[in-house]
């Protein structure tokens, strides 16, 4: 098949004329003003890469892992709903993109397609699965088990997402997602379940689970601390793509917090701002072991289905490489803090 992109601009460019206008909104859109959303991106752009040169690098290694799983590369899809307003088959036809390789992405219980029927068809991704707390422990028990019997790789559990936030891109179009495209993945069954919760939910969850957890929004040193003291497997470092509350606080401002905090047996995923190779490098270098995107994946489901999203990884992979040659890393280990001007 003939490439229809060849950069994730121009896939967003594409996918904006391709896609009715309301959906491309609400993919686009951040919290109230998207003030977050594109300050992910301004601070990931102010970071400068510190090269080396004349360091013999004539082949690279990004190659990863995570819980045991080696991972071709630490480039990873990040959870995200409403999928079936870009494509019919949404959530299953983005999994097949990775159906053939070892990548990890993540769906979850805000999704439309239901996790039995992203398996079914997509049998031998690498699949983690995401639980919002919309529900009681008795539901969150069934997600769990779930998760187990179809051979997740992990849970993980959507810690910033309370409430639906307010996005005025959405609203002064009175553009509602929740109305446009099909659903198998049933309705959680209380929204309002998550606001009961604190943090003993985490050790009820690692009680009632074999599967390796993650915590999923976690930007403060406080809340990293919380997450770390319950000895969770991952934190995932992350403000929902700007999507949930307008704080302010980017992704590089979190991660740049806590890196201190980090142990040697903990591993940090990190979202937000990602649109070129170098942005991967840079939140390696940041202290990240493995980094999501979400946006670009689904402007490439909205240009060519699964072609389209393994085509905007297979870009950012190769970006990811020729950064690293070109500033003289030669694997991941070789990434730190020291090869960043901040």
């Amino acid at each position: 098949m003939k490439k229809q992109f060849y950069t994730v601009r121009q896939a967003e460019n594409f996918a904006s004329n391709k896609i009715r206008g309301g959906s491309f909104n609400w993919l686009q859109a951040g919290a109230e003003d998207n003030f977050t959303r594109d300050k992910n991106i301004y601070d990931l752009q102010k970071i400068k890469i510190i090269p080396k040169l004349l360091n013999k690098i004539n082949k690279v290694n990004i190659s990863a892992s995570l819980f045991g799983k080696k991972l071709i590369s630490p480039l990873i899809l990040s959870p995200m709903g409403h999928q079936t307003q870009f494509h019919y088959d949404g959530e299953i036809e983005t999994c097949k993109a990775f159906n053939k390789t070892n990548r990890l992405a993540f769906f979850g219980t805000q999704g439309r397609i239901s996790l039995e029927d992203i398996r079914k068809s997509n049998k031998n991704s690498i699949i983690g699965w995401e639980i919002f707390p919309f529900g009681n422990t008795s539901w969150i028990k069934k997600e769990i088990l779930k998760a187990e019997k179809l051979k997740c790789l992990s849970l993980c559990l959507c810690l910033d997402a309370n409430v639906r936030s307010h996005r005025y891109q959405d609203r002064e179009i009175g553009y509602d997602a929740r109305k446009y495209g099909r659903r198998t993945n049933p309705l959680p069954p209380n929204v309002n379940q998550a606001l009961n919760f604190d943090w003993s939910l985490i050790n009820w969850v690692k009680k009632n689970s074999n599967l390796p957890i993650i915590t999923k929004g976690v930007i403060t040193k406080d809340d990293f601390k919380e997450a770390a003291k319950r000895k969770v497997d991952a934190i995932w470092i992350s403000n929902h793509g700007g999507r949930m509350l307008n704080s302010g606080i980017s992704s590089v401002d979190a991660i740049r917090e806590v890196k201190d905090l980090k142990g040697k047996k903990l591993k940090i995923i990190i979202d937000g701002g990602i649109r070129k190779g170098s942005d991967i490098l840079k939140y390696l270098c940041l202290g990240a072991d493995l980094v999501g995107i979400g946006r670009p994946a689904i402007y490439g489901l909205i240009n060519s289905g699964h072609l389209g999203v393994k085509e905007i990884f297979d870009i950012l992979d190769s970006e990811l490489k020729t950064a690293m040659m070109n500033g003289g890393f030669k694997n991941l280990d070789s990434m730190n803090l020291n090869r960043l001007k901040i």
